[in-house]
Formats: structure tokens, C-alpha cells, sequence
């Protein structure tokens, strides 16, 4: 007994042995079977993170699982990956693997997987990823059906990612986790499947227009399968999305070359608020509580063959009969819903498939609208037509729609039709375009908390043709500022339906436009002396607009601009002006140039700058470009005329990158006043005399250069303090200071400690004025000033010597005269 306990010991540390080594002999081997069939099949790199086998996980099943499996595409979808699987996992019956005749694994389950699916514009896919091959594969008939059959319990799938984008038919759903449970008996020719599946996160995005976004899809249902012909009917079901319910009638069918679908679909819940549940989640809060009335029906079939080339017939309808709409605490509800709209496709050819809406309306406190579309022959050349009728008083509209702190009245009347093909629109065919009516606007008003000097739009009227828009009249005002528009809109229809380029032709007129309102806010403007940040504002390029602006008064932070006029074209996001004048800082501008948003990150200014007697403590204070370009004129008081021609990048406050910042320019002025100035008051302290504290400069002619941001005066002659002086030097782009000013200075105003060393030198007191150079170094804000008095020197060795020399020759002449009066006693 004792010998058979140590070998019936001994024979179960053995089978536990093998159990634990056997999966390890095959694992390499079966995962370089996988590997080799992978790269025989698929063009793409995949990657399998490990192969798990084990006897204890499932025991006595083999328990297998693929982990961290990633496909990655290749050529245009480099880098691109299709498909991720965290886990794929089954528990394989050993012995029914050794009969040779069947398989018996449990659950198939397929965890945490995301797929990638991308069609490019061409129609090209990124799933297209089985390799071609030449070989023909011939099945043999040999008369007997294998008897081999894979029998499992039931298929799983848990936090499954998908993102279908389809570059071609611009569309992208998004299904952000779906869990799926499939379960029956699979080993019978026909059976009941049940299937349990729930998807949340669901957007579809279609052509730029969002259908869903955040919903939810369920389907409850059982299946009747036919697992000998692959067709499958659907017997107790339900199917929601969000709260509307529908129950599905038919059977799909599994075809070598695609499916057979015969399939309808109701919605089992007939009240309006159940179409209220697909508005997406951020809005849900807006519709909570609302109270409605109404039926609703909708239904939808699919009928035929679908594959590759060909679709099947189906359609779709909605049918909301005099549904109303009321949020709590408002006193007024949208009445009368109506909405009539279908969609029905014969089957084939896409392009045979038509959309209606029939009829919309509703009313608000008797205030009816209308609208209807008609479209067909979508893919080949959309035919579209439909009106825009009815009244709507915002007044009203705000006591029946909650709007919170937003302040809204006026009247806009609607009577607009069209009808035409995209065809004629593209080929510029308007005589086979109807549009016709119009839209008038009245005693319009709009504000809110972030917007509080609002707009009104005293009055407004489009009238609609074909080709163009006519802006008969806008009268309106936004804030203190009046703005008044007449003109055209052309290419309009292109522009909404094909993102065309939309042209116009405007005169704007205004007698007064404070921009101070569209910034901080006209009281933080009022309480700070600094200048008010902008925000780079971005010119779209399918604009081609051109505007003829005259305006008397433009307030600017403590500027008034008076007298603006001029053309301004906005074309290929650029917004280019031609000879806009302007009164301003006491003086007249005129601007040519160019402002550019096609880099939003980096816009752009190419400006000639035409300046006239512009006061120059208002330009320094004003503009801090001056500021950047023009140290020397803080606190200077006079005026200035100026051309300049400059280029630079903006940052997003809309001021000069000043490394980037490139151009040319000259300075003119008859007499300027400059006090204060921190390098004028360290040549003050150095020459220790304080007139030059404060100085006038009197007429001067200065050019300069500005490369990558550095700036450098060309020498120019002006008379500082009444006396003669040349000017010239660089500002770097960090703001430092080279300059130097060659000046004929009175030896008076040096200061008696170098008056007291020139005084000693014979001759000097012939000498009235001295050549001085002064070094301005440092920065702005720190300037260094030192006096080179070398010149000063060198004219004091000159007069020296030259007394000298006169003193010798009259020394000599004196001598020469004793020895002649010697020699003649």
C-alpha cells in the first residue's frame, strides 16, 4: 500500500508535470504557424503581443488566448493602425480535438479591440489588406461532405471601439463601446439564436451635419436560424435608439457575394416625445421637463439583394401630426407640429433614390411657419426644390424656447422659393434656376451677458435671385456704433451647397464705430492707459468680397479716427487695402497694403505707410510699434510726417513679431520737444548741464532700414539744442542701443572740470566750439551715455600747436629785429 500511495503519487506530480510543460512545447510552434499564415494572407504589419496556453485556467480544457494583436497598415496608410485586440480567448475540448471529427470549444470572447476603418476619396480602404494571388483554388469533388464540424456555446464581445471615416461619401460613425453576446445551439441544422447587444457613444456625422451624437443603440432579440442555408429571421426583437423604440419584421440572408435582406421596421412607441430623445446629450438639460402631445409614426423597409454593385430597394417615413411643444415656466409652446418627410430608394443605382420633406410647420402665438424640400438624383446631378415661408417674432419665441440671459426681439418675414439642378448652378445656367422672394428683418435686438452692448438691426430686407442676393437695406447698431450695408451677394447657392467662393459687393457707411466695445469693454478701456490687446481674426478663404468703406469717427482705445474711406477687397483669406485714408493723432494716414490669415498661426502684414504731420506724443502713446521702432520718441512732443513700407508676422495679440519684422521708412519733422528721455538726461548729467534735459531738435530728415527686426538709421543732421549735430546707429531686435551723435558743442557747455583742463593750454580761448561724439549703448529702459571728447583733444593739440608756432615766430622775429638793430648802430 505504501509503495502504490508513492507511485500513484509519483503519477500525479508527473501528469501535473506535463500539463504545465506540454503547452509550452507547442506554443512556439503554433505561434509560428499563426505568424507564417499571416504573412502568406495579409499585407500589413502585425504585431501578436503573446500566445497564452494553459491546462489550469479551463482544466480539463486547453485554455488559449492571443493577447495585444495590432494591424498596421501600409503605403497611404503608413503608420496607420487598422485594427487593435487587447484579448482573444476560447477553452478547446482535448478530446473531441483528438477524435479528428469535431472541436468543442466554449465561449469565443473578443476583448477590448478598436478598429480604425478609413476610405480615402479615391474609394480606397484600409481593410483591403488580403494579399492577391495568381493561383486558381480548385475545390475536389469527391462525393462526401466532411463530417468535421466546430461546436461552440456562445460568442462574445466586450469594449469593442469602432470608427468608421469614408472620405468618399464624407460620413463618420462612431461607436465608442459595444458589448455583443451571441448564444445557441450551433451543432443543429436550425436553431433559435439569442442575441443581446448594447452600443454607447454612437455620433454620425454626415457631410459636416451631426445626425447623432452620444446615443444609445440596443437590440434584444431572438433569431430564428437556418444554419444550413445561413438565414436568419427575426422573431421576438426589440431594437431602441435612445428612448424611441422599434420592432423589426424579416429575415437577412448570407449570399456568396453579399446578403438578402427582407426586412421592416416600426417605431412601437407612437408619442412625439420619443423624437425628442435622439437630441444629443449636451442638449438633453435644455429638454428636460418639457411637456408635449402629438403622435408620431415611423417607419422603415429594406427589400433585395445588397452587394458590392447594387443596392436594395428601401425607404423610410415620418409622420408628426399636430404635435405640441411647451417648456415649464414659459407661457408660450410651439403648436401645430407637422412634419411629412420620406425617403425612398426603388433599388439599383444610388442616384435613383429621392428625399421629401413634405410639409414643415408650426406656430408660435399664431405666428405660422412653413417649409418644404424636394431632392432626386442625388449622385449624378442633385435636383433640389422647396420654399422658406412664414413669420417669426423673436419676442415671442423666447417665451416659448428657453434662452436664459439672452435678450431677443424683432420680426423676420420669410416668402422664398427655389428649384434648379446643381448642374446649371456650377455652369452659372441661372436662367434655369428659379429663386425668388424675400427676407426682411425688423426692429431686430440681440444681447447677452458676454455681448452686452448687443446689435439692433433697425431694418433689413434680402431680396433673392438666382444669382445673387441684393442687401437692399441694413440699418443697424451695436452699441453706441452705426453701421449702415447695401450691396450684393453673388455665387450664393454654390457657396452653401459646394463650399464655393462667395462673392459681394458692398457699401458700408457709419458715423460713428467704437471698437473699444468689441474689446475689454468700454469702462476697463476707460480705466487703463494701456493699449487694448486684439485677437488675430481669421479671413476665410472662400470669401471674395469688396467694400467701399466711408466712415466719420472710429474710436480706438483714446484715438479718434476720422474721415475713413477706401477700398478694402477680401479675397484667398487675405484682406487687402487700397488707398484708405484716415484722420488721426492730430495728422491724415494713408494705408496700401495686405493683412493675411492663410497661416492662422502666423498672420501676416505687408503695409506702405503714407504719414502726415502726426503728433508724435499721441503715435508714441497710441501705436506701439513706434514704441518698438522708435525709442528716441518717448516723450517727445511735435510732429511727424512718415513713409514706411514694412512686412512682419503678427502673434495672436495682433502685434509685430519683431524678429520678423522687415521694411524701410523716413521720419520728417520741422521742430520736436523731447523731456524725460532717459538717454537725454544721462547726457545731461554727463556733460553736467541740464538744458539738455530738455531739448527741442529742429528740422531733420531720417532714414532707416529694418532688417529681421533690427532697425538702422541712415546718418542724418539736425540742430539739438541750436547746435549742429549728425545722427545714426542700430537698435537691435532685444533692444539694444548703438547709436552715435557727432555734435559742434559751445566748450562752455562741457562743464568747468574739462573747461579747467582745456583752459590751461595756450591758444585754446581762440577756440569757441568743440567736436564732441556722444555714445548712446545699453537699452531703452537702461541707456549708457559717454562722451568721446577725441576730436574735442585733438582741436585743443591744433590750437596749442598753432600758438606755439605763433609764439616761435614772433620770438624769432623779435630776435631777428635786435640783431639787425645790432648790427646797424
Amino acid at each position: 500500500m505504501k509503495k502504490f500511495l508513492k507511485f500513484f503519487g509519483g503519477f500525479v506530480v508527473l501528469i501535473l508535470a506535463l500539463l504545465i510543460i506540454l503547452p509550452f512545447f507547442f506554443k512556439d510552434k503554433i505561434m509560428e504557424l499563426v505568424k507564417t499564415e499571416i504573412n502568406n494572407t495579409i499585407d500589413a504589419e502585425v504585431q501578436i503581443g503573446d500566445l497564452s496556453l494553459s491546462m489550469f485556467k479551463n482544466f480539463p480544457n486547453l485554455y488559449v488566448e492571443l493577447e495585444n494583436v495590432s494591424v498596421v497598415g501600409k503605403n497611404e496608410f503608413a503608420n496607420d493602425t487598422l485594427a487593435s485586440v487587447g484579448s482573444l480567448y476560447t477553452a478547446v475540448n482535448l478530446r473531441s480535438a483528438l477524435s479528428g471529427t469535431q472541436i468543442k470549444v466554449g465561449a469565443i470572447v473578443l476583448a477590448n479591440a478598436k478598429v480604425n476603418a478609413v476610405v480615402l476619396e479615391s474609394g480606397k480602404a484600409n481593410w483591403d489588406i488580403v494579399k492577391e494571388t495568381d493561383e486558381l483554388m480548385v475545390e475536389e469533388e469527391t462525393g462526401e461532405v466532411s463530417d468535421f464540424k466546430v461546436i461552440f456555446e456562445e460568442v462574445r464581445i466586450e469594449d469593442f471601439f469602432l470608427r468608421y471615416a469614408d472620405a468618399s461619401i464624407k460620413t463618420v460613425l462612431i461607436m465608442d463601446d459595444l458589448d455583443l453576446t451571441l448564444n445557441g445551439d450551433f451543432t443543429v441544422k436550425s436553431t433559435n439564436l439569442n442575441v443581446k447587444s448594447q452600443i454607447t457613444g454612437v455620433d454620425l456625422d454626415y457631410d459636416g451635419v451631426k445626425y447623432l451624437k452620444k446615443a444609445d443603440v440596443t437590440l434584444d432579440a431572438v433569431l430564428e436560424a437556418d444554419l444550413q442555408n445561413m438565414t436568419f429571421t427575426f422573431k421576438e426583437n426589440k431594437l431602441t435608439l435612445n428612448e424611441l423604440v422599434f420592432g423589426i419584421d424579416g429575415n437577412v440572408g448570407m449570399l456568396e457575394d453579399g446578403y438578402s435582406l427582407d426586412l421592416k421596421m416600426n417605431a412601437q412607441e407612437a408619442d412625439f416625445k420619443t423624437l425628442l430623445s435622439m437630441v444629443p446629450d449636451v442638449f438633453r438639460a435644455d429638454i428636460k421637463g418639457i411637456e408635449t402631445n402629438g403622435t408620431l409614426a415611423l417607419t422603415a423597409f429594406v427589400k433585395g439583394d445588397y452587394k458590392e454593385e447594387y443596392m436594395p430597394s428601401f425607404g423610410a417615413k415620418l409622420a408628426v401630426h399636430k404635435a405640441t411643444l411647451k417648456y415649464p415656466d414659459l407661457k408660450e409652446s410651439i403648436n401645430n407640429i407637422t412634419i411629412n418627410a420620406e425617403v425612398k430608394h426603388p433599388g439599383g443605382d444610388l442616384d435613383l433614390l429621392t428625399a421629401d420633406v413634405n410639409s414643415f410647420h408650426f406656430e408660435v402665438a399664431n405666428n405660422p411657419f412653413d417649409a418644404e424640400i424636394h431632392v432626386k438624383n442625388p449622385m449624378s446631378d442633385p435636383y433640389m426644390n422647396g420654399l422658406f415661408k412664414g413669420v417669426i417674432d423673436f419676442a415671442k419665441i423666447r417665451h416659448a424656447i428657453p434662452m436664459d440671459s439672452i435678450k431677443i426681439k424683432g420680426i423676420v418675414t420669410s416668402d422664398v422659393s427655389f428649384s434648379g439642378k446643381m448642374s446649371a448652378i456650377e455652369k452659372e445656367e441661372y436662367e434655369k434656376i428659379t429663386t425668388k422672394g424675400d427676407v426682411k428683418l425688423k426692429n431686430f435686438e440681440f444681447s447677452t451677458p458676454d455681448f452686452p452692448q448687443g446689435i439692433k438691426i433697425i431694418s433689413s430686407v434680402l431680396n433673392f435671385t438666382p444669382k445673387y442676393i441684393s442687401l437692399t437695406s441694413f440699418n443697424s447698431k451695436i452699441g453706441t456704433s452705426d453701421i449702415q450695408l447695401t450691396g450684393k451677394i453673388e455665387d450664393y447657392i454654390p457657396y452653401i451647397l459646394k463650399d464655393k467662393v462667395l462673392k459681394g459687393n458692398f457699401n458700408l457707411t457709419s458715423n460713428l464705430f467704437d471698437l473699444n466695445e468689441f474689446m475689454n469693454g468700454k469702462e476697463e478701456v476707460k480705466a487703463t492707459a494701456d493699449t487694448i490687446p486684439l485677437t488675430a481674426v481669421e479671413i476665410p478663404a472662400n470669401l471674395d468680397l469688396r467694400l467701399v468703406s466711408s466712415m466719420k469717427l472710429i474710436q480706438y482705445d483714446k484715438m479718434d479716427i476720422q474721415n475713413v474711406n477706401g477700398l478694402i477687397v477680401v479675397k484667398n483669406s487675405k484682406a487687402q487695402l487700397t488707398d484708405l485714408s484716415m484722420e488721426m493723432l492730430r495728422g491724415s494716414m494713408t494705408m496700401n497694403g495686405s493683412y493675411s490669415t492663410k497661416n492662422i498661426q502666423k498672420p501676416a502684414i505687408d503695409f506702405g505707410l503714407d504719414v502726415k504731420n502726426f503728433d508724435i506724443k499721441s503715435a508714441y502713446e497710441s501705436l506701439s510699434m513706434i514704441k518698438e521702432m522708435v525709442p528716441i520718441a518717448m516723450n517727445c512732443s511735435g510732429k511727424i510726417s512718415s513713409d514706411l513700407e514694412i512686412t512682419s508676422l503678427l502673434d495672436q495679440e495682433m502685434s509685430p513679431v519683431m524678429s520678423s519684422l522687415n521694411g524701410k521708412g523716413a521720419i520728417h519733422s520741422k521742430e520736436i520737444i523731447i523731456k524725460d528721455n532717459k538717454a537725454f538726461n544721462a547726457l545731461a548729467s554727463a556733460l553736467k548741464n541740464d538744458k539738455y534735459k530738455r531739448i527741442s531738435v529742429t528740422q531733420f530728415d531720417m532714414d532707416f532700414v529694418i532688417t529681421d527686426g533690427n532697425v538702422e538709421v541712415k546718418p542724418f543732421e539736425a540742430k539739438i539744442a541750436g547746435n549742429p549735430a549728425k545722427i545714426y546707429g542700430t537698435q537691435s531686435v532685444d533692444g539694444k542701443l548703438n547709436f552715435t551723435m557727432d555734435m559742434k558743442l559751445p566748450k562752455e557747455e562741457l562743464g568747468k572740470e574739462v573747461n579747467q583742463y582745456f583752459d590751461k593750454l595756450p591758444g585754446f580761448d581762440e577756440v569757441k566750439v568743440l567736436d564732441v561724439t556722444v555714445k548712446i549703448t545699453g537699452t531703452v529702459d537702461n541707456p549708457n551715455v559717454k562722451l568721446d571728447l577725441s576730436k574735442a583733444i585733438k582741436q585743443a593739440q591744433e590750437a596749442v600747436a598753432k600758438e606755439l608756432e605763433r609764439r616761435a615766430k614772433k620770438e624769432l622775429q623779435k630776435k631777428g629785429k635786435d640783431l639787425l638793430k645790432s648790427l646797424f648802430k
